[in-house]
């Protein structure tokens, strides 16, 4: 009968360590989404510090540092076909390429941040921290 409690013990404390990684995942799920990707104070392209001034200044749809919002600003005017050379000859076509990519990947993130299922995750892990 020992060995039967003993074993229903060891069920129930694999169960609960499968429980506790399975939240611990879901909270560092939101975290990398909401820490590392959405921060205000790093610039989303390079990661650079963001200076409180610089920040103030957004006519990008995420937040860039200086130089990486004067590059969004010529890939934007050359896309929109504002411009059709860059004074700089190392804006070439594949770094046309690295911005569009880079753009869509945002996009993309962007998507999943909205997803039902992303959206469900954020409400368990909200719950679970109430408790």
């Amino acid at each position: 009968m020992a060995d039967i409690l003993e074993f229903g013990k060891k069920v129930e404390n694999v169960k609960s360590e499968r429980d506790n990684a399975v939240r611990q995942l879901k909270i560092e799920a939101l975290r990398k989404i909401f820490q590392c990707t959405r921060c205000m104070v790093k610039c989303s392209k390079c990661g650079a510090q963001i200076e409180s001034q610089e920040y103030a200044r957004f006519a990008a749809p995420y937040s860039l540092c200086k130089s990486c919002l004067q590059e969004y600003e010529e890939y934007r005017a050359r896309v929109d076909g504002d411009r059709s050379q860059s004074e700089c000859y190392w804006r070439n076509a594949a770094w046309m390429k690295v911005w569009e990519t880079w753009l869509q990947h945002q996009k993309s993130l962007d998507q999943y941040r909205q997803s039902k299922e992303f959206l469900q995750l954020m409400d368990e892990v909200e719950q679970m921290l109430k408790k």
